[in-house]
């Protein structure tokens, strides 16, 4: 299982395995880096995957110890960019996630099908579509009614201005209200949470949590983290931290677990008896994580946790993907900024 510790990667990965054939622009980044890295033959930046662009990803490979496929997945992407600084937030794309980089039509399956399944359906796709990644005839008659609704050529496909259509709203503008939100990135320090192989909830946690972090005070919103490093945290602090700040809104981000290594999905909690306002809250913000792409909804549950019953604000503990699901693991590295992303909108949304 792989595991991201580098910083974040700029270009985004894409969210599909870039091989021989396919075109788009995803393929003209590769060929752009391939040449900076020193490709030779220089390769020509015309966004098409060839027999020259196939033996350069190879040499580059080879050059770095990695499996010699040929494609592009997300650890040959992580490699090729690794040393690309992301641009500040206010110059950073309004899509999320980015275009794949290939026109999805019906008849094709994956990941990136599976996200604009989930948004059409909050986008309020009826009938309601199955999130099943797969490109079929529902699907398309959703994308044709969107697309007739926003006053795009309704061919059914979901090319780059349908998905910049569908996905534009992420991240809102800069509000003129600052609110103060609390983020609790769970556990840390000695109490590892759940752990899968090496891999610790707690650093998963706080990972996703600066992320959101960054989007927000680009927002203008007044941030304060319960933790920032690999810290302990009793629970009862980090309440105390959200009420002693006067937060408008708390939210605590975790890694779910299980002994069943099938359990998937994201799941969203507010406390036993919180108003129905905060369930709304805690649904908006699932809303727009699921949309980015998730095995499955489990919604919106309530529980007895100590950081929601003791924090004054409307609070919510959010479980992002299971830590014991491998597929689980791959989306939240593959997607982690693409959920920071949807948290800080959810957000922005409930604060306004």
């Amino acid at each position: 299982m792989e595991r991201i510790v580098s910083p974040i990667i700029w270009p985004p990965y894409p969210g599909v395995d870039l091989r021989r054939g396919m075109e788009g622009p995803s393929i003209r980044q590769v060929q752009e880096r391939l040449n900076i890295t020193g490709a030779n033959p220089r390769l020509a930046t015309d966004g098409r995957f060839g027999p020259l662009t196939e033996a350069a990803v190879i040499a580059f490979q080879r050059s770095r110890g990695l499996a010699q496929t040929g494609v592009v997945g997300i650890i040959t992407w992580n490699a090729l960019f690794s040393n690309e600084p992301a641009p500040l937030p206010p110059t950073q794309p309004s899509v999320w996630p980015p275009y794949p980089g290939v026109v999805l039509r019906r008849g094709m399956e994956g990941p990136s099908i599976r996200q604009v399944q989930e948004r059409l359906n909050v986008l309020g796709a009826n009938p309601r579509l199955a999130t099943d990644g797969r490109f079929g005839p529902l699907t398309e008659a959703a994308v044709i009614a969107f697309q007739r609704s926003r006053g795009l050529s309704s061919d059914g496909a979901v090319g780059p201005i349908t998905w910049s259509s569908l996905f534009s709203q992420v991240p809102l503008p800069p509000s003129s209200v600052v609110r103060t939100i609390v983020i609790d990135p769970g556990h840390g320090g000695y109490d590892s949470g759940a752990v899968f192989g090496t891999r610790m909830e707690k650093n998963d946690n706080l990972r996703l949590s600066l992320a959101v972090q960054r989007l927000l005070q680009a927002q203008g919103q007044r941030v304060i983290m319960t933790r920032s490093t690999d810290i302990f945290v009793p629970l009862v602090e980090r309440s105390a931290i959200a009420n002693r700040n006067g937060a408008n809104l708390f939210i605590s981000i975790h890694r779910n677990a299980s002994t069943n290594i099938a359990a998937n999905g994201v799941e969203n909690f507010v406390f036993t008896t919180a108003p129905a306002s905060t369930a709304q809250a805690a649904q908006t913000v699932l809303n727009e994580v699921v949309a980015a792409g998730v095995q499955s909804n489990r919604g919106v549950r309530r529980g007895n946790f100590s950081v929601l019953r003791n924090t004054n604000a409307p609070a919510m503990l959010l479980e992002m993907n299971f830590i014991t699901n491998v597929r689980d693991n791959q989306l939240f590295d593959q997607n982690l900024e693409a959920y920071a992303a949807a948290i800080a909108r959810g957000t922005m949304r409930v604060t306004r």
